[in-house]
């Protein structure tokens, strides 16, 4: 089903309509959309995929061969499919495994060599940029605090009267956290309370009042934690769901206190998710009661969708 966005005034002569592709080669996954843009009015996404490639699982600095090599064969798939019936404009970013790895030149080269698809790194600024623009333009939000919890780092943006006004990224993901610190399963109080004293480090000082800027949420650790709490009830929609504090941390204990097996059959978790899904809730339930914010809203757009309301309306992130 086609999802279309249309966002505020104003277009840059850059922009240009036609179709697009956007690959977000990120630290746990590949996301990938096809969308059909209107420069200046808006865009559709006509079809969209991911697949797990843990880009970011390996423990020498190196991004794994094995995801090198899954990351591009998703990626010319997706193109091969795509491309059948559109010349679509490719536009390829990267994230936290890849700004990170020693070795990130072999899988741009790869993407280059197999799919003709460049790749250009995101800084941690930009991607916290892009995904507050998201979010800003999917849920019209005036003042906010807009975080991004990936696989290898924790993005921040502060919303003020709807424009993002000052960005932040930190090294806190759900995978990077669960390689460092959560080794047993279930893991240990101590594991626990050194992921949480971890969060409080790396954000202090960097969450706006939640009086004035709730919070709003991004990323696939978030996405999960709003399905587990739908689970059973009628409502399906995850955008714009609320997320009470307390009903996050009641998720976060039974997630903590389950080992592996049990979790992967939990509601509203998927499999893939199951081994990283600690880390996450432990920084989305420090980040709640570090910054005394009563709830979490859920926006299920991302940087891909940042990118597009870029190159639809010409806005530098």
């Amino acid at each position: 089903m086609a999802i279309g966005e249309a966002a505020g005034p104003g277009v840059s002569a850059r922009t240009r309509s036609g179709h697009v592709v956007v690959v977000d080669v990120g630290t746990n996954a590949v996301r990938l959309s096809l969308a059909r843009i209107t420069a200046g009015v808006g865009f559709t996404v006509l079809r969209e995929a991911r697949e797990q490639t843990r880009l970011g699982g390996g423990r020498s600095g190196a991004l794994p061969a094995r995801a090198i090599a899954a990351t591009v064969a998703t990626v010319e798939r997706f193109l091969r499919k795509v491309r059948r019936g559109h010349e679509p404009r490719v536009i390829a970013v990267a994230t936290s495994a890849v700004r990170e790895a020693h070795n990130a030149a072999a899988l741009r080269a790869a993407l280059r060599r197999r799919a003709a698809v460049d790749v250009s790194v995101l800084t941690g600024e930009e991607e916290a940029r892009l995904g507050g623009i998201a979010a800003v333009r999917s849920l019209g939000l005036r003042n906010a605090t807009v975080i991004d919890l990936g696989g290898g780092s924790l993005q921040i943006s502060r919303v003020d009267d709807g424009v993002v006004t000052a960005v932040a990224s930190v090294p806190l993901g759900a995978v990077r956290l669960t390689r460092h610190l959560l080794h047993d399963d279930p893991p240990t109080d101590a594991a626990v309370a050194a992921v949480r004293r971890e969060t409080a480090r790396q954000v202090a000082g960097r969450l706006p009042p939640a009086a004035t800027h709730p919070l709003v949420g991004l990323g696939g650790t978030i996405r999960t934690l709003g399905r587990m709490h739908l689970a059973g009830r009628r409502r399906r929609s995850l955008h714009r769901l609320t997320l009470p504090a307390a009903a996050v941390h009641e998720l976060c204990a039974t997630l903590v206190g389950a080992p592996y097996r049990t979790r992967r059959s939990l509601p509203g978790l998927r499999a893939h998710r199951a081994d990283i899904i600690v880390a996450g809730a432990l920084v989305v339930d420090e980040l709640l009661a570090r910054g005394g914010y009563p709830a979490l809203t859920v926006c299920t757009r991302g940087v891909r969708h940042g990118v597009l309301i870029r190159e639809t309306f010409g806005i530098t992130p």
